[in-house]
């Protein structure tokens, strides 16, 4: 806690400090938002994504994030997500960095709780469907960054003609059968 002066009242106050996360992240009212048909354009610099981070080879950039709220013709709210990032991950193939072109687009409808998701059983069930439950207090960077980390590979890689590792290289070992040979002929496979 800090102690401030405000000029124009002439009273000290107690105000906690911001850190650089704190400030302008936005959060929102999911269904709100949806039924108002708001929007939320921003530009954020890859060092808000926390749990990011540990997956880019650098930190240095930014994420161009659009997020748009309305109700479908069948009267459900929506929240469409745009990410577009260029993130410098780290080749499985070779370990240089390289840069990897982010676009993604999700469209997420809004229920109430989890029990108003169809299960996969149901005849409603759409497996191409994304649901969010809806949250009065919704970060909207854990919801991007949430988006982004799914969009991920699982092993990023540089394309075959510009990696500059040499691919699978497989190690000499000894056959084991190798052994068993050796001892049916009466050999070591050090002889």
């Amino acid at each position: 806690m800090v102690l401030i002066f405000d000029t124009e009242t002439h009273k000290l106050y107690h105000a906690r400090l911001m850190t650089a996360q704190a400030i302008n992240v936005p959060v929102i009212n999911s269904l709100e938002f949806a039924r108002k048909a708001l929007e939320f354009h921003d530009i954020l610099p890859l060092l808000r994504f926390s749990r990011l981070s540990e997956y880019l080879a650098s930190s240095d950039g930014t994420v161009d994030i659009s997020l748009i709220g309305k109700v479908d013709a069948q009267g459900r709210p929506i929240l469409q997500l745009r990410v577009q990032a260029a993130l410098i991950l780290t080749c499985q193939r070779c370990l240089d960095s390289f840069e990897y072109s982010l676009d993604l687009d999700a469209d997420f409808i809004i229920v109430a709780n989890e029990n108003a998701i169809p299960s996969p059983d149901s005849d409603e069930y759409d497996d191409e469907v994304d649901y969010l439950v809806a949250e009065t207090q919704l970060q909207v960077i854990d919801l991007v960054e949430d988006e982004i980390l799914l969009a991920l590979p699982l092993a990023p890689k540089h394309e075959e003609s510009t990696c500059g590792g040499t691919g699978r290289t497989e190690l000499e070992k000894p056959s084991p059968f190798a052994v068993l040979k050796g001892l049916k002929t009466g050999k070591s496979q050090n002889d």
